[in-house]
């Protein structure tokens, strides 16, 4: 897919997938960076904690309520964010293969503000439909939203839905997740009309580049296996927070880390 076609798709769908943009070992060195972390700093060491630190970065979610079938410590885990300032996850987030597309999307001046480690392990609940930008309350939209596939994401699994062309609508109204097990501020929109929703099904390394204003969801994963996802935020650099309040909310999750700029490629 030419740089013009990822655009037409951009501005038509909201969203576009480059199959095996990145090495599937690159993307296999992600996760056992975020594991080994994860063990070091296990949920049993913080008990009644909904995210705990894990370095000066790492922020760590534990699953609300973990599948009965957990046996390692990342078993009882959600998320984790801001892995992107270190290791493999920050190589990849600087590399040409993504930050080319991106610029191609937003300009040249452009940051990585947030990373997101989603496990989504066996017998765990899915995330209902929701718009990035909801939560990402910054004076200057859109933002990028940068899947990567670290493991096959399948129908039984838990994949991701889109729903083409919703980007081109307004930030709709979110609602608590009421659902029993559902983790720390997932929200939902619950008053559109998703017939036309597609499935994200997806093979390690594959990429998936999404509109923040893009409705999406995923499913419950019923399948034996782990889909596993380290998922990048973009952002145009010199972006801030519309307040004081989103500021303190988004703090926790966000670390902006400077990608490419104009002047030093000029330079």
């Amino acid at each position: 897919m030419n740089a013009e076609a990822r655009l037409k798709a951009w501005n038509e769908q909201g969203f576009f997938v480059i199959r095996g943009l990145v090495d599937p070992a690159k993307a296999k060195a992600v996760e056992d960076e975020v594991i080994a972390r994860i063990r070091a700093h296990p949920p049993e060491d913080h008990p009644g904690e909904t995210i705990y630190q894990a370095g000066p970065d790492y922020a760590i979610f534990p699953e609300k309520e973990p599948s009965p079938s957990a046996v390692n410590p990342e078993d009882r885990i959600a998320k984790v964010f801001n892995c992107h300032t270190e290791g493999m996850t920050r190589q990849i987030a600087e590399s040409d293969a993504i930050a080319d597309i991106v610029e191609g999307l937003l300009g040249p001046d452009i940051d990585c503000f947030q990373s997101q480690f989603i496990f989504k392990n066996p017998g765990v609940i899915g995330q209902p439909w929701h718009q990035d930008s909801y939560y990402f309350r910054f004076d200057r939209q859109p933002q990028v939203g940068v899947w990567l596939a670290l493991s096959r994401a399948t129908l039984e699994n838990g994949c991701l839905w889109v729903l083409p062309g919703s980007h081109k609508g307004p930030i709709h109204d979110h609602v608590p997740d009421r659902r029993p097990a559902a983790n720390r501020a997932y929200t939902e929109i619950v008053s559109e009309d998703d017939s036309a929703r597609e499935p994200a099904l997806m093979e390690p390394g594959d990429v998936l580049f999404f509109h923040s204003f893009l409705m999406h969801m995923s499913t419950d994963n019923v399948a034996d296996e782990r889909r596993a996802a380290m998922v990048y935020h973009y952002g145009r650099a010199g972006t801030l927070p519309v307040n004081d309040e989103a500021a303190a909310s988004l703090a926790p999750v966000n670390r902006w880390i400077p990608i490419r700029r104009q002047e030093a490629e000029a330079a």
